[in-house]
């Protein structure tokens, strides 16, 4: 079977890939027709063995072998992308492939999206799928860069994940790029092989962030990643691609006395989501509680940062002999599914909130708690750009589709703390400002005669000073004017007896 692979991937699939997208192009791309107002698409069989080269024995049937082999891609004259692929199960488990990771553009400019597949019919071996939500460009030059391909996990056959992670999806390599376009005025068609990177390992969780204390409703955070390892040597992580989905979930739990307990259960409809992250993004988030506390991180880290992160213990509160303090840590089992991993993509936040309440009516005791709070599944790896060596890679990605548990990874405790010393210091203080307050109130009437007095009191020696000071002025003043009568009388007296 591997001499098989080897000679499909060297030399069979480029001669009948080149011959059957030629005539395909030739005709237009037109592999479907109108009936009855829908369309019908022609049989994989009729379109593949327009290809005179096309010998149906280098496809064998194997019902053990479940993987998925792309064997081309042929655009129609409606706009649509068909893939055509061999499945060696054949019949014997009748797989339909899920999803394929495309992209438009190349080189630095590789940017991947996951598109549904439609199966639209089959035989034997042989599968035909539309790609859904991709529509061919008008440019005179198309490309294709397909990274890899999906199934559902069937978990008869296939191996699930650790740690209360599920594979939704298993990916198989394709790492080939398709151009089409026209040359001295003839259609043609272009594979070739394209460098890729594999995750060999994975993990998804979150970790949750509480907003702090607020009555009845309990909010938080729950900020998403995933932990990986590659198949090739990374020195600096740069860029990352990830798609998920997001789902809102609701669950209502009620009970009475006479009713027992119920529980109710809402799923929004799942929303597909890319995220794009580059090493220098963070992310800060503070609750709007008491006592909440800040954390920041970056959308890209290692896993020994990641657990530093989350591994402290920080002080949100102190006053008056009071000290209250969050600890946060990653679980036993956290610690155990990121032991192996390499990088952390931390590529979403979304709220959760519960609140809990009882009532006692007419002797009836009720009980209702509800839950919201964001469902985050189905994660893949599109594409890394990435430094080893000083040499940039800019890759697609091969990455199955995983989810994580309803549990974090971490565990948020708040500690309070009193200091005996500090505390009946602040408490005398505040004795001391409430008698003050206190005394203040029944003087209120008579304050303002207490103030004069007072004031009376503290400017007395001011004003006998100020009145010895105006006696001894007046004494001299006085003085002064009695000395100049005596003068003048003296002046006097001569003049008068030469007159007589």
């Amino acid at each position: 079977m591997k001499e098989f692979v080897k000679r499909y991937h060297d030399i069979i699939l480029p001669f009948i890939l080149i011959l059957s997208m030629l005539f395909c192009i030739w005709r237009g791309g037109s592999v479907r027709s109108a009936y009855a107002g829908e369309a019908e698409y022609s049989g994989v069989l009729e379109d593949l063995r327009k290809d005179e080269n096309f010998d149906e024995s280098y496809y064998p049937e194997d019902p053990d072998d479940y993987s998925l082999h792309v064997i081309q891609l042929a655009e129609s004259s409606a706009g649509e992308l068909f893939v055509y692929i061999y499945q060696p199960s054949g019949q014997s488990r009748n797989f339909n492939a899920s999803s394929i990771n495309i992209s438009t553009e190349i080189n630095d400019d590789i940017s991947y999206k996951n598109y549904k597949l439609r199966r639209l019919n089959c035989e034997g071996v042989f599968y035909k799928y539309l790609v859904e939500g991709l529509e061919v460009s008008a440019e005179p030059v198309r490309y294709y860069a397909v990274s890899s391909v999906y199934r559902p996990f069937d978990e008869s056959i296939d191996e699930d994940a650790d740690y209360g992670n599920e594979v939704t999806e298993v990916e198989y390599a394709v790492a080939r790029q398709y151009g089409f376009g026209v040359l001295n005025g003839k259609p043609y068609v272009q594979a070739v092989d394209i460098e890729t990177i594999e995750i060999t390992d994975k993990f998804v969780g979150f970790v949750r962030y509480s907003d702090g204390y607020e009555y009845v409703t309990d909010g938080a955070c729950d900020s998403h990643f995933v932990a990986f390892s590659t198949d090739r040597k990374i020195d600096k992580l740069l860029e990352a691609d990830v798609y998920y989905t997001t789902q809102s979930y609701m669950l209502y739990e009620y009970s009475t006395v006479n009713q027992g307990f119920n529980t109710e259960e809402t799923y929004g409809v799942a929303q597909d989501k890319y995220a794009y992250l580059t090493y220098d993004q963070k992310v800060t988030h503070t609750g709007d509680g008491l006592f909440a506390t800040t954390y920041e991180w970056d959308r890209i880290e290692t896993v020994e940062q990641f657990i530093a992160e989350n591994e402290k213990e920080q002080n949100v509160f102190s006053c008056a002999g009071l000290n209250v303090s969050v600890e946060n840590k990653i679980t036993d089992l956290g610690k155990s599914a990121l032991a192996d991993k390499q990088w952390v993509l931390r590529f979403d936040e979304t709220e959760y909130e519960s609140s809990i309440s009882q009532i006692n009516v007419g002797g009836s005791f009720y009980y209702h708690r509800i839950v919201n709070k964001t469902i985050v599944g189905g994660v893949t790896i599109l594409r890394l750009k990435f430094e080893t060596d000083g040499m940039v890679y800019n890759l697609g990605v091969i990455d199955n589709k995983q989810s994580g548990s309803d549990t974090p990874v971490n565990d948020e405790e708040v500690e309070v703390t009193f200091e005996p010393e500090g505390c009946a210091n602040a408490l005398m203080t505040a004795v001391m400002i409430i008698a003050l307050l206190v005394l203040l109130m029944l003087l209120w009437p008579i304050l303002p005669y207490i103030i004069k007095a007072a004031l009376w009191v503290i400017l007395l020696p001011f004003n006998g000073i100020k009145a010895i000071a105006n006696a001894v002025k007046k004494r001299r003043k006085d003085g002064a004017a009695a000395d100049a009568d005596e003068a003048g009388l003296a002046t006097k007296n001569p003049e008068e007896e030469n007159k007589q």
